[in-house]
């Protein structure tokens, strides 16, 4: 018989045992590869933040507005390629009002012409988006998930503002490496504005400008704010990856919590393993005596026992993965991406790689105090124990 045939039969001696071993190991990991994944993501939105991209907003902070002049006057200035105006619309779909996404009236031609690269959809969708007023470029994703189709018509209501809003479904766009428009919808800013109030109209949440020399970031964005320095409307224009990383800033002492968390749960994934395995080498005592009184000698012994602990190792990691998949990218994800717009959740193949490599490691740490006595045993005292 194999040495790999008898790893195989001895994990298989007591199988509630190992059954219960290996969930246990499985659901400690996943709980380890969550706060990696949320990092991974933010990491990945930080990567696709574009370098002359500056974010034109209130200095008074995200609950005032921008007077929707400032939009034609920032195009207007040296160095800026072009600047679209945005409007938070925070709509909500009647009968479906605990979805939430992102929604925004743009000043659409130079917003569109800016992120052509990143909302990727068909020249003829981008027209029928461009032609009409009450045209809405939406995500696939979002579209799906409210059930609507090219070329339909929906009533919206908002959150922020009384009325309703008439939209055409005219585009449908695919994000690349923009994981921060894979739930949202966009309209004309004209149509939004106009269906607002007279105080609330000709007003912006924000501006994105489009610079043409990417190396010249930090100078437009000090030459900006001191344009309207003097204004009662003063501005704050940071470069895009700085707004992200702000953003990310938020969630780091929560990430940080989590991320140590992660570590007593390894210490709990290793004493799992030790209990388990100390037990199951102690009960089999007298065997192994038997066994070294056949001829197999202590590093065979020992491989046996390192050979059984690894592969629980690898059956706790595999099941971790068939949890974190499903529930990461299925469930945890989207949950987190309707509630406050965060980017998508996935297991790269590298932290799968990663978690599957530290079960094995730890499964092997915890092996090593049963080896040891396993290669130091006597064998006339192992063959009269009887338990």
């Amino acid at each position: 018989m194999h040495a790999a045939q008898l790893i195989w039969r001895n994990t298989k001696r007591k199988p509630i045992r190992t059954l219960l071993t290996v969930l246990t190991v499985g659901m400690m990991f996943s709980a380890f590869m969550f706060p990696r994944a949320l990092v991974d993501a933010q990491r990945v939105q930080l990567d696709g933040a574009v370098a002359n991209r500056l974010v034109v907003q209130p200095r008074r902070g995200w609950g005032t507005s921008l007077p929707a002049r400032y939009a034609e006057n920032i195009r207007q200035m040296d160095g800026v390629r072009s600047a679209a105006g945005c409007l938070w619309a925070a709509f909500n779909v009647p009968g479906k009002e605990e979805l939430f996404f992102s929604s925004l009236g743009v000043e659409a031609k130079p917003f569109v012409d800016m992120h052509a690269e990143q909302l990727v959809t068909s020249v003829e969708q981008q027209e029928a988006f461009l032609n009409d007023p009450h045209g809405a470029l939406i995500s696939r994703d979002l579209a799906e998930t409210l059930g609507w189709k090219l070329g339909e018509h929906h009533i919206v209501k908002s959150r922020l503002f009384p009325g309703e809003w008439d939209l055409n479904v005219a585009a449908l766009y695919e994000p690349d490496r923009a994981e921060w428009a894979r739930n949202s919808l966009w309209m004309h800013y004209g149509h939004l504005s106009r269906g607002l109030s007279i105080q609330a109209r000709e007003r912006m949440s924000y501006i994105v400008v489009e610079l043409q020399d990417a190396a010249q970031g930090s100078n437009m964005a000090k030459a900006i704010d001191l344009e309207y320095d003097a204004t009662s409307a003063r501005t704050l224009t940071l470069q895009d990856r700085l707004v992200l990383v702000a953003l990310v800033g938020r969630f780091q002492a929560i990430l940080a919590a989590l991320d140590v968390v992660s570590y007593m749960i390894l210490a709990v994934v290793a004493a799992v393993l030790f209990n388990a395995l100390s037990t199951s080498i102690r009960e089999r005592t007298r065997e192994f005596g038997v066994l070294r009184a056949l001829g197999f000698g202590p590093q065979w012994l020992a491989g046996m026992v390192l050979g059984e602990a690894v592969l629980i190792g690898l059956a706790g990691a595999a099941v971790s993965l068939a949890i974190s998949y499903p529930l990461l990218q299925g469930l945890v994800g989207p949950a987190l991406r309707e509630s406050i717009n965060f980017p998508a959740l996935t297991v790269p193949f590298r932290l799968a790689l990663s978690c599957t490599s530290v079960a094995c490691v730890l499964a092997i740490i915890s092996a090593g105090w049963p080896t040891y006595r396993i290669t130091k045993l006597d064998i006339v005292d192992a063959l009269m124990r009887v338990r």
